[in-house]
């Protein structure tokens, strides 16, 4: 499928389907963020409403109906969202609560509904896109139910979620699934390689499996800073005692009201320090060519001659079970992030640079 790196396992047959408009009613595209979900969602919605001929896996991009699906204003093609996040992107409107937008709503649900009454207006297909679905509330859940029990025929809905487990289980068994895996390394290189030249290779290793994230790095050298200003957290907390550390984790459980911001914010840490622990443990263990952050290899050295190899590659689990648990259940950010405090190693003479 067009301009998607990796998951080569599903998307060919995907996309034969797509051609044909032969597809699924509705599809679960899960998976970690930063892994192609979105990007195979709007090529679904570009094949299935492409104009060139012969039609292509992943649409055209050339053609007006794929140049506006692209664009975002394809009138067959919507996209549902959290209000909060419609909000930021066009200001504040007058009546709007953020206190009240942070859930998908029976409302946007109602409204999907009315629009997927409608034949097609451009396109062979109506697509909707609900992004992220676990964030439906109850009674939008409900709603959504009976969308898919009943779907109209000229449409097709993309789930797009990194927690499946949330959505009820009566929708998960009306939805086709499209788990999303990690890429190998190789194949986030040669897509790199090919957009941007030999030297965004580098960033396919820091990546783990995620060409969002290699991708970002290579482009944008604000998200570069921030990796780098995340690495330097960590080592501070780790050159830091505990009462520095807790006050650490109270400024973070408290820097966002927004639940599922400052859950990203948690998420983002435990994935970045998780990698830096386990370069750690791959260093104390005598392959440290294997380490995907090279540029630390000064501060993964020490942590590597400080900290026992089997606390390390148990911390780095743990980093992983956290994670998990940030995504997936209403775990305490203030506990969790103290926890963290609490199972960091000290080493004070691991300074970043």
């Amino acid at each position: 499928m067009r301009d998607v790196i990796g998951q080569r396992r599903f998307l060919e047959k995907l996309g034969e389907q797509a051609i044909r408009g032969d597809v699924a009613h509705a599809y679960e595209l899960s998976g970690p963020r930063s892994i192609g979900k979105n990007t195979v969602a709007l090529r679904l919605a570009q094949t299935l409403n492409c104009t060139a001929e012969p039609r292509i896996a992943g649409g055209c991009g050339a053609c007006v109906s794929c140049m506006k699906i692209e664009k975002g204003i394809h009138p067959d093609v919507l996209m549902v969202t959290r209000l909060v996040d419609q909000i930021e992107q066009r200001g504040k409107r007058e009546g709007e609560r953020k206190a009240d937008a942070k859930l998908i709503s029976i409302e946007q649900i109602r409204a999907m509904q009315q629009d997927l009454a409608l034949r097609p207006l451009e396109g062979r297909k109506r697509v909707v896109v609900i992004d992220d679905a676990a964030d439906l509330s109850e009674h939008a859940e409900v709603a959504l139910l009976k969308t898919l029990e009943e779907p109209p025929i000229h449409a097709v809905l993309l789930l797009v979620t990194p927690t499946p487990a949330r959505l009820l289980e009566t929708i998960r068994s009306r939805i086709q699934p499209l788990p999303f895996r990690a890429v190998p390394r190789d194949e986030i290189e040669a897509a790199l390689a090919k957009r941007f030249g030999a030297g965004a290779t580098r960033f396919a290793a820091v990546a783990a499996g995620r060409p969002g994230v290699a991708i970002t790095l290579a482009l944008d050298e604000a998200a570069r800073n921030a990796r780098a200003a995340l690495e330097k957290e960590f080592y501070t907390l780790v050159a830091s005692r505990l009462t520095e550390r807790f006050a650490w984790a109270a400024d973070l459980a408290e820097s966002e009201r927004d639940t599922q911001k400052r859950n990203e914010q948690i998420e983002t840490r435990l994935v970045s320090w998780g990698e830096l622990l386990r370069d750690a443990a791959v260093t104390a263990a005598g392959a440290a060519d294997r380490a995907t952050r090279p540029e630390r290899a000064t501060e993964t050295r020490k942590l590597a001659e400080g900290v026992p190899t089997r606390e390390l590659v148990d911390l780095a689990q743990s980093f992983e079970r956290w994670r998990r648990d940030v995504i997936e259940t209403t775990v305490s950010a203030r506990m969790l992030l103290e926890l963290v405090a609490l199972k960091l190693p000290y080493r004070a003479d691991v300074v970043a640079a």
